[in-house]
């Protein structure tokens, strides 16, 4: 079974991919949306991606992927993020120049960046494995990268400074994408997005008022740019249930009648 995930080796949606499906051969892409068009094509079996950090939100290129590209969301991983400040072997804390890392890495780090470390360069790279696979190659005492300490063994670095995230909860979670659909399990939730005509007031309540009305529980709405035209928007939901739940596919075809363009991402087991 080939499993795409972003690479290179050691990044957190490998760790996640690894939880999920043990071991597997992994088949490692350079971009989020490369992962997603490796399952549309029918390249590899499954594929997992990030889509909601706990302390930065939403991972955009993740969702504007699913938007238009003709994948199934098959499960739900939730995995802890343990951030740690790596170099090569001989480096010390008081020498390092620069950090690389993953955006996100950064931004999670920043108050350990900000007290320990104020005057480095912050460099961001595709992904946090990326950073330790460049810091490896570069073999300088003034260089280090922030991710998992399991990328220490892989590309034979050494742990500086374990856990400077500072956030024991600091939780990511993450999609597995196939091209069927999942049975029901009886604790779903299912993942959707749509797009409304601008000049109708009020069609989100409405749209909104599908799910209240049959006491169906959203569990996120978010808003991203269509990218067609200024001002224009899709709105991603989350909600309890399966869309082929009775109740659910009459919510559905309420939300039908409103947009104009509905997409079921997919249903899915639910983690939390």
């Amino acid at each position: 079974m080939k499993i795409a995930v972003l690479g290179p080796r050691g990044t957190y949606t490998e760790l996640a991919a690894r939880r999920h499906f043990g071991k597997k051969d992994f088949v490692y892409y350079s971009s989020i949306l490369e992962v997603v068009k490796a399952v549309e094509a029918g390249n590899v079996d499954a594929g997992v991606v990030p889509v909601e950090s706990m302390r930065e939100g939403s991972v955009g290129e993740t969702l504007d992927a699913l938007a238009w590209c003709d994948v199934r969301v098959t499960a739900e991983i939730v995995l802890p993020v343990v951030h740690s400040l790596l170099s090569v072997k001989g480096a010390r804390l008081d020498n390092i120049k620069q950090v690389l890392s993953h955006p996100q890495a950064l931004s999670q780090c920043r108050e350990f960046l900000r007290t320990k470390l104020p005057k480095v360069e912050l460099i961001e790279v595709s992904s946090t494995a990326r950073a330790a696979e460049q810091v490896s190659s570069a073999g300088s005492l003034e260089v280090a990268a922030l991710g998992p300490k399991e990328l220490a063994e892989i590309y034979g670095l050494e742990v500086l400074v374990e856990n400077v995230s500072g956030d024991e909860e600091n939780l990511t979670r993450f999609f597995c994408l196939g091209r069927e659909k999942v049975q029901r399990t009886g604790r779903d939730k299912t993942s959707i997005v749509f797009y409304t005509e601008r000049d109708r007031p009020g069609i989100l309540y409405e749209i909104l008022g599908e799910f209240a009305h049959r006491q169906i529980n959203l569990t996120k709405i978010e808003s991203r740019p269509s990218k067609k035209v200024l001002g224009d928007y899709l709105f991603f939901v989350d909600f309890e249930g399966h869309e082929d739940d009775e109740i659910v596919k009459e919510a559905l075809e309420g939300l039908r009648k409103k947009t104009a363009m509905l997409k079921i991402l997919g249903s899915y087991p639910r983690r939390f």
